[in-house]
């Protein structure tokens, strides 16, 4: 694989678990941690496309299943960790709006952004998958 590669990405998501931690501080920071960790996202997805060509041009790993596992965590991490759904007072009877003489606002958003600290985790974690990745070849 290309380690220089797979430890600069490692090295830019630990910088983005610090501004992430930074900007629950520091509120302008806010849309930086977010713009960075879209950018620390793509660049795992690099690492690992490069990765996946390079296991199916023919090279061999220790364990196939722990790489893969590593690789396939590594994608699918952040659509967890930063997807978050709104949630449907609906959903839960013991809440109804309606009884409290409350009006259900209709404007409510489709997609609210995750708390920076889940920001820094999921960055920490894809660190540590990444090397992890790089370590198991």
């Amino acid at each position: 694989m290309y380690p220089a590669l797979t430890y600069a990405v490692a090295a830019y998501l630990g910088l983005v678990a610090v501004v992430s931690l930074v900007g629950i501080v520091v509120d302008p920071l806010a849309p930086v941690a977010r713009t960075a960790m879209r950018v620390g996202q793509l660049a795992t997805v690099v690492v690992v496309v490069l990765d996946l060509i390079t296991l199916l041009q023919g090279h061999e790993v220790g364990s196939l299943v722990t790489h893969v596992g590593y690789a396939v965590a590594a994608l699918g991490l952040p659509a967890v960790l930063l997807s978050r759904r709104p949630e449907d007072p609906a959903e839960d009877p013991a809440e109804d709006p309606a009884e409290d003489g409350a009006v259900p606002v209709e404007d409510v958003p489709q997609h609210a952004d995750p708390h920076l600290a889940v920001l820094a985790v999921t960055a920490v974690a894809l660190c540590v998958l990444v090397v992890r990745l790089q370590q198991t070849w």
